[in-house]
């Protein structure tokens, strides 16, 4: 039973442990290092191909980032669309603090200012 005056559960603020150093959670965190890990070891994959199938020499590093891109544009959506929300959010979150800031500077020199309109004296 709850009562009316008892604060709503998703209103509460929930704190959020950092992960471990090591712990594998970073990797489940920020789908930017997923995909950058998965990006390099579809490279290192293609590069392994090619020099089976006989490139060598600065063709084999050319092609291998040629064709693990063409792969990883196909292959890789879903985790890249992860990191493009990470990027976004991470932005949002910056350009919202900085709104903050500014906000608070304005109110803060609204203060400042004498009620009858008179300039301030500076020092």
């Amino acid at each position: 039973m709850s009562d009316a005056t008892s604060p709503d559960p998703a209103d509460r603020e929930v704190p959020v442990d950092a992960p471990e150093v090591g712990s594998g959670a970073v990797a489940r965190q920020h789908p930017v290092f997923v995909y950058t890990m998965l990006r390099v070891a579809m490279l290192f994959a293609v590069g392994a191909v090619l020099y089976l199938v006989g490139v060598r020499g600065v063709w084999l590093i050319l092609f291998a980032f040629l064709v693990s891109g063409v792969i990883s544009a196909v292959v890789l959506r879903t985790p890249r669309e992860g990191a493009v929300l990470g990027f976004t959010s991470a932005y949002k979150g910056i350009n919202a603090r900085i709104d903050a800031s500014t906000r608070a500077e304005d109110h803060d020199d609204d203060l400042d200012e004498p009620l009858d309109g008179s300039p301030t004296a500076t020092s």
